[in-house]
This record gives C-alpha cells, structure tokens and sequence, in this order.
C-alpha cells in the first residue's frame, strides 16, 4: 500500500468513527426530545420536562458509555466467535494446521534461540541492588595505546577512595582453584575480588557475612565466600557452613558467608563458586603475589555512583582527580614517557548493570549477523505460509462467496481471517519457544572454549517472551494480510460460478512468493558456504608446528619446586617420542612481550617481540621445522652464557637477509637487561592467533630463566605416538605417583587449537543450519505451489493426454515451469548474497565475498534440491488418467 492509500484509510476510518459518534448523539437528542414531549403533554413545564429526561437517561455522556460498552461487549463475542470458528477449521484440516505451525514454530523458534543468547549476554541485569545504577570503567592512555578494560589493584583501591563520585567501586577477576585436601582436589571457578564488591553491588548474604573492605587488607584472615549453588551441592544448604574451613591451592580458608541465590558473579558467562579477596594472593597463589603491585592490569572494575551523579559528570570529575592521584599507583620502573601517557589518560564510564564479559566483543558481530540470518528464515518461513494460505483461500472461495452474498461485510470476514493468522502464529511462537529452550544447550557448547566453559542462564523472561510475542504478532499479520485481501477481493457472483479459478493477480502472487523464497535462500546458502570455506581454510592453515599427537600437561604442585627429572620421568613413559617444558604454549591466549633489538641499538621503551621461554626439545617436540644453528640444549642451563633462539619475521626486521645466528641481543627479560646470543633460526608460527600474522618471537632458555628447575606451574608439552588417549592416561599416572598432592590437566594440542576457531565453527555450524533450513522452507514452497497448480489443471492435462502427449512430455512442462521461478529467484538473489557478504568480509579468512565456490556451489545446491521438489509433482502429473480428468470435469 503507498503513503498516499495508506493515508487515506485513516481518514475514512476517522470519518466513520465521526459518523457513528454523530448517529448515537443524534438518537440521544431524539429521545430527549421525545420524552420532554410526553412530560409536557402530562403538564410539566418545558424547561423542567427536559431536565428530567436528561436525568433519565442518567446523563448523555453516562448513556453513551453505557452504549460503547454494550459494543464493545458485542466486539468481543464476535471475536470470541471468531477464534471458536478457526480452531473448528483448524481441526478440520489438521495436515494443513501442522505444516503452517512447524513451519512458523521453525522460523520463530531459530529467531528466539539467537535473541535468548543475546539476551543472556548483553541485555539481561545483573540479579543485584538497582543494577541500572552500575556503571564500568575503562581508561584510554595519551600514548595512543588502545583502551583497557583492566586495571591495577593500586588503581582500583585510589578510586574507591572517591567517595564523592562513586558510592562503591568493586574489583574482580575470574580464576580457577584447587580446592580439597590432597588426593580429592577438584578444580572449583571463582573469582578474586576487592573488599567492596559486595558491598558495592548491594548484595545481602543468605547466611553469614560478606566480604568487606577489612578483609582485603594485608595479613588479614584469609577467608571466602561460597555461592549458594555450591553452598547448595556441597554443604546441603546446612548453617554449619560458615565457619569451616575450605583448603583452597593447599591453603587453609574459613568460608564466612553464603551469596545469594541466583548470584554468581559479575563476570557474565562464567560462574564465581568461591570468592576470595585480592590482598590474599599472596597466600592462595604465591607466584602470583607481584599482581598485586602497581603496572599490572588484571581486574575489571564496577562502580556504583552516587545518586544525582551522572555518568558525563563523573568523567569530569575523574578527569580532574586522576592526574592528582595517579602518581603513587603507576609503575615506578615504567620509562617517563608512559609513566607521563598514564598520568594523563582519559576515563570512560558506560552502563555496568549488565556485567562484564570478554564474549561481548567477541561474539557482538557474529550474533547481530546471526540475527539477521534467522530473520531471513522467518521471511521465508512467512512467504511459505502466505502461498499456503493463498492456495487455502482458493479452496475456500465459495465458503467467502457465500458470506459476501448473505451480507457479510469485506472487513468483517478480513477479520476472520487474520485471526485464523494470528492464532496460527501464536501457536508455532508457542512450539518455537520451546524449541529454542531445547537448543539452548547445543548453543551453549557451541561458544564454549576449551576447559573454560560458559556458563548462561537462558531461562525465559520478559524480555524473551516480549520478543517473541512481538515476532508471532508481527509474523501473523505479515503472512496474513495478503491471502485476506486476496480471497475477499472476488465478486460473490464470480466466485459461486462452479468453474471459478484464482483471480490472475493471485495466481501473479503464489509464484512471486516461490520465487522471493528462492532468492532468499541464495543468500542464507551463500553465506553458509562462505562460513564454511572459512572454517575449512583456517583448519587447514599450517600454523608453523604440528598439533596432531601433542600432549599438554599442566602441573599445579603449590610451594614446590620441581625438579628437572621430572622430564626423564615422562619420556620412559611408553608412547612418549620426546617432552619438554615452555612458559607458554601455542594459541593459549597468553602473551609475553618484551623489548628486543640487536646488539649495540638502543633498547626501546616498547615491547617489539614475543617471548617464550623453552626446554630442550622443545622445537623437536612440537615439530618447530629449525632452520639453521641449533635448538635448546641441556648445556644451556643457568651457569652458562644465556641463549636465544629468534624466528624469520624477527630475523628479517632486524638482520635483513643475514644470518641471524652467532649475533648478540640486547633484551630486557623478566624486568632485566640480558645480553642473549642467538644460537639458532626457527620457522615462523601462528602462536598468538591463526588470524594474525606471525609476531617476532624471540625464545629464550627456560632453564636460564628458573634457575634450572621448574616452578610450581609448569606446562610440559609431550609427543607421543599411538593412541593419544592411552599415553595421556600413562602420563598422568606416572605424574601422580611422583606428585600425589599435585593437580594434573593433561589434553590435547590440538583442543586447543580448535578453541581458537569456535567463533569460526559456531558461524559455520549454525549459518549452515539455517542456510538447509531455508533451502527446506523454499522447497516445500515449490512444492506446494506446483502440486496445487496441477491439482487445478486436471483438466488442461488430461486434454493433453488426450491428445497424444507424452507424460515425459507433462513432466518437462512442470519441471520447467519450476525452472523459470527458480531462475528468477536467482536472478534477484546473486546479486543481493554479493552484497550482504560485504557486510561479513571481516569474519572471512583467506577469501573474498565474491567467492565463485561459494556462489556457484550454493546455486548448485539450490537447483537440484528444487528439481527435487519439483518433480514430485510433476510425476503425479503424468499420472493423470484423461479419461478420468474428463468425466469429472
């Protein structure tokens, strides 16, 4: 309908409501008019007989209430009537009833899992004191580095002191913790929090007390404060909880209070089952005290401002307190030039009530995209029922027909039909929530990395039944509308003629909704395939070392050194080939940077290579293809000259097309200045992410860097031959007998590799799923128009039996027929996929979104499954007995 239509409905609705308001004042007056009549006849004065009347009528305004309500009463028994009559015709086709529900309960319910997800990370509150007061910081330094979610502890502490900006600032950091005496450790999620995150965002315990702000301090009681479903697993929610101890990484801590219900932590995805204060580091996780001194960035801040404070008033605020403060909480040994960027960064607050999460930036992008692919669903999902509702009104024009001629109004049978709409989108919204309750598991799986799991509470609330009510309302009055103009748009006298056939702007319409199906299919199967030859791309991508036959072992033996035989150890372990020890392992997410340049160049205030300090064997091991001098040995131990071993792209920045090995660097390592002799020339890896380019890397002795023994958390990296399983058994076992009071984690290289592509399979994976989705609703689509337009041409195709045709002859004619809709879709659809995959060109690797296998494979796939679908209709075609077509007709 154009504006101009648009605009003129509502004024022809305005005037009628103007009418009626004019015919029920009008009656009104002439009842007045007729009753003064009789009170006058009966000797009362005029004025008074007026007067009276007026009263009993109990006023006009009162008696036209009265006349609405009546109205409105009679509105709604006709409605009622209404949604009597359509489940009356929903039983009477129940076939027909089921395949509109499964198909709206499939398109409403992709729609509703993606919004559930996204509802349970970014829109749903935080279970706390008014959440919408919360806000999160973040600061941008002056030096043009890229804004920090993190904070130091000093940092976080001097701004809780503002007590006349914020009324609480709280600072947390998820973290993992043995918990358990030795030989019946399990690993427990929590978090690492300030004396005032309870406190600031306003919770009450359910028992006991919570943290506060004494119990962060130094020498303070080490303590902790349990969930209330850990509460609820471990302790049967008995009072007597409180008070006990709990041995947390080896560590004696009495458990003080219980969380409250349904609270698991600020940080959104992940759950906090004991929380422990930041001041007791030192005890929980000796090695890493230094966390707790100034320069390093750790702990994600929420603050609670003060009512009448807004947000662009706190941001000047802080911008006007922080260079007074800042001095003693930035790093001393920082170089002046960023001790100065610090001083004058720039403070950002945003809404906090939402939580923290590092999954929003990066699964935004994906989900919007998502969002608009299970739109595109919904749209087939709803050109499919209109067709089907189309053809259902052809079949029902005699029963229109009839109405119409006994004085049914054209909108009063409209609004029978729409109803019938929106009863069947409410339905299949209905099926589709719980659809999308069931999937949400398969969801959760799908964004989970590696041993990190995500944890979401995906229960249904009002913002999801909104949505979906809002969908089912808007997707019965999308696919309704059209069909209801259409079957009413016949003259009652054609309609009842018994040859009558579908009017030809129907007839236009059923095939331009089979051919915008096709289209849009195109572009959801484009998509997919783009999706999917990414994923295929990235895992086919040689990262510079061999995964395949990897194990990883990590070892938690808190206060104790381990020895340098505990390598011996694993290597006698059948199926082990060799094994050696890093301080970081490829794609684990940890990054260590420092400066590097060679020899007699002055050292630069920034970091300019990657680091990683390496045991012997360890390019052997991982299969690190050396280039040329030679890799870590055991000679390389502390008492020796120290050592280093650098990649290409750190070869080619700094010694060009030389050799790099026998030169010297000059490095600061750990926080001091070393002298390292390059000793070898290794490939270049993917360590830090498949997507990125290699770093320079330089890798230095970890020997030289722990005094020849391990500390109290090294990872061992082991390659093994035969099946990984067994040996990964072996080795644990071996580890444990050494280490009975060690926590051992052994899996595979390869995990974790594949944990860095998840964003990338959970793309393929549900892109893919829609794009089959589409392509089913689109065939069904076909179908349905075919098998109904053969239904009603019997007769033509009996003729032409009849006439000495042959039924391979009939079924080419259908099949074509098929073919120019979907060539038409086609047309339209090429060049819509071309440009929504520009949108996504940043979440593709190693291709362009004009990709010619992804649209050419998608247009394959899509004209033989629509030749499928075609020729089952065709078939029944040929079928057609001419001579019974004939005597029927």
């Amino acid at each position: 309908m154009t504006p101009l239509r648009r605009l003129a409905s509502v004024v022809r609705w305005l005037l009628h409501r103007n009418r009626v308001e004019q015919q029920l004042d009008d009656e009104l007056q002439g009842f007045i008019e007729m009753s003064s009549a009789d009170k006058v006849r009966d000797g009362v004065p005029p004025a008074d007989a007026r007067r009276l009347a007026i009263l009993e009528l109990g006023g006009i305004e009162q008696t036209k209430e009265r006349v609405r309500t009546y109205r409105h009463g009679a509105l709604l028994d006709d409605l009622g009537r209404d949604v009597r009559y359509a489940f009356r015709m929903f039983a009477k086709h129940p076939g027909f009833t089921l395949v509109i529900v499964l198909t709206l309960a499939l398109g409403i319910g992709a729609n509703t899992a993606i919004f559930t997800l996204i509802d349970a990370l970014m829109l749903r509150w935080l279970p706390v004191r008014n959440p919408q007061e919360l806000v999160q910081l973040k600061f941008t330094p002056a030096d043009g580095r890229s804004p920090s979610e993190s904070f130091s502890y000093p940092i976080v502490r001097a701004l809780a002191d503002q007590h006349e900006m914020f009324a609480g600032v709280a600072g947390f950091s998820g973290s993992v913790f043995d918990v358990g005496s030795p030989g019946s450790v399990s690993r427990v999620p929590g978090a690492m929090v300030t004396g005032r995150y309870y406190e600031t965002l306003g919770l009450n315990p359910v028992i006991g007390r919570l943290l506060t702000h004494d119990d962060d301090e130094r020498g303070a009681p080490v303590v902790a404060v349990v969930s209330y479903g850990y509460w609820e697993r471990q302790f049967a929610r008995s009072p007597a909880a409180v008070g006990q101890g709990l041995v947390v990484n080896g560590v004696p801590v009495t458990i003080i209070g219980v969380s409250p219900r349904g609270f698991v932590g600020a940080n959104v995805g992940s759950i906090a089952d004991v929380t422990i204060p930041v001041a007791a580091l030192p005890q929980i996780n000796p090695e890493a005290a230094p966390l707790l001194g100034p320069g390093n960035f750790w702990l994600n801040v929420l603050a609670r401002l003060h009512t009448g404070v807004s947000i662009p008033e706190a941001e000047a605020r802080l911008a006007a307190v922080w260079p007074q403060i800042s001095e003693p909480v930035i790093a001393p040994h920082w170089p002046a030039s960023r001790r100065k960027a610090m001083a004058e960064a720039v403070f950002q607050l945003s809404s906090g009530g939402t939580g923290w999460s590092y999954l929003r930036r990066m699964y935004m992008k994906p989900l919007v995209v998502l969002m608009a692919m299970v739109a595109v669903v919904l749209l087939i999902a709803c050109a499919n029922v209109a067709s089907l509702l189309l053809a259902r009104a052809s079949a029902r024009h005699r029963e229109i027909a009839v109405r119409l001629a006994i004085g049914a109004g054209r909108g009063r049978i409209i609004r029978q039909l729409l109803i019938e709409s929106a009863l069947l989108s409410l339905i299949g919204a209905a099926f589709g929530t719980v659809l999308a309750w069931l999937s949400s598991r398969f969801l959760i799986n799908l964004i989970s990395t590696g041993p990190a799991r995500v944890v979401f509470d995906l229960t249904p609330n009002w913002h999801i039944l909104s949505f979906t009510g809002a969908v089912a309302i808007a997707t019965g009055v999308f696919f309704g509308v059209m069909p209801a103009l259409q079957a009413t748009a016949a003259e009652p006298s054609s309609a009842l003629k018994e040859d009558a056939r579908m009017s030809g702007s129907r007839s236009r319409l059923l095939p331009s909704l089979v051919s915008a199906q096709v289209a849009l299919s195109l572009v959801l199967l484009v998509g997919a395939g783009l999706f999917v030859r990414t994923l295929k791309n990235l895992q086919n991508l040689d990262p510079g070392f061999r995964p395949e036959g990897v194990l990883l072992v990590d070892l938690q033996a808190r206060g104790t050194v381990l020895p340098r035989a505990l390598l011996d150890d694993v290597e006698r372990v059948p199926g082990v080939v060799s094994a050696s020890v890093s301080t970081h392992t490829p794609l684990s997410g940890s990054i260590w940077s420092e400066p590097a340049v060679p020899a007699g160049q002055p050292l630069p205030e920034r970091d300019t290579a990657f680091f990683v300090g390496a045991g012997p064997r360890f390019f052997a091991t991982m299969q690190i293809p050396l280039l040329a001098g030679r890799e870590f040995t055991d000679h390389d131990s502390a008492d020796s000259p120290a050592v280093a071993v650098v990649n290409e792209k750190f070869a080619e920045r700094y010694f060009a097309a030389q050799n790099p090995v026998g030169r010297h660097l000059s490095a600061k390592v750990r926080g001091r200045s070393r002298d390292l002799e390059v000793v070898g020339l290794v490939k270049n890896t993917n360590a830090a992410g498949l997507r990125k380019a290699p770093p320079p890397t330089v890798y230095v002795s970890y020997a030289q860097l722990t005094g020849g023994n391990f500390p109290a958390y090294p990872t061992l990296e082991i390659r093994a031959a035969g099946a990984l399983g067994q040996v990964a058994v072996a080795v644990r076992n071996a580890l444990q007998r050494s280490l009975p009071s060690a926590t051992i984690d052994v899996r595979p290289l390869s995990a974790q590799v594949d944990a860095t592509i998840v964003q990338e399979r959970m793309m393929a994976t549900l892109a893919g799923a829609f794009g089959l989705l589409a392509l089913m609703l689109a065939c069904i689509g076909l179908y349905g128009l075919l098998a109904y337009s053969v239904a009603r041409r019997t007769k033509e195709i009996g003729i032409r039996l009849a006439l000495g045709a042959q039924r391979r002859q009939v079924i080419a004619h259908v099949l074509r027929g098929a073919a120019r809709l979907v060539l038409i879709g086609i047309a339209v659809g090429v060049p819509a996929a071309w440009a929504a995959s520009r949108w996504v060109e940043s979440m593709l690797f190693s291709l362009k979104p004009s990709d010619p296998a992804a649209i050419i494979g998608a247009i394959v796939v899509l004209t033989t499954a629509a030749q499928v679908a075609a020729y089952l209709p065709a078939r029944r075609a040929a079928r057609v007995d001419p001579l019974t077509a004939l005597r029927h007709e």
